[in-house]
């Protein structure tokens, strides 16, 4: 019996691995419960097997890392994108930083 669990732990490690890779983040919550309920079906087996589950599942934490950072990333950038539309940073003559606004707000000189 346990290693029917395994394999069907494995092959949910699997899935897993898969719907992360595709961005499906939304389907995970519902595989988490079934793994759960695999994990804790299996207190108890062999420690035989075990190791290359518990290998495929940080695999999996890493690939969720790195999507999750990759997300972060894009967020930020989109948020430079916004933030650019609102404003415009330059430096005045002297070098100083300064920020124009579409509002008014900050001075801009057109120039022909």
């Amino acid at each position: 019996m346990a290693e029917t669990l395994l394999d069907d732990l494995v092959d949910m490690l699997r899935l897993e691995r898969e719907m992360i890779r595709s961005g499906d983040f939304g389907a995970l919550n519902a595989l988490a419960e079934r793994k759960e309920s695999l994990l804790r079906d299996l207190v108890g087996a062999p420690v035989t097997g075990l190791e290359r589950i518990r290998a495929m599942a940080e695999e999996n934490q890493r690939i969720l890392n790195a999507a999750l950072k990759g997300v972060r990333a894009a967020q930020r950038r989109l948020q430079m994108i916004r933030d650019a539309s609102k404003a415009l940073n330059s430096y005045d003559p002297q070098g100083r930083a300064r920020t124009i606004r579409p509002d008014g707000t900050g001075s801009l000189e057109r120039r022909a």
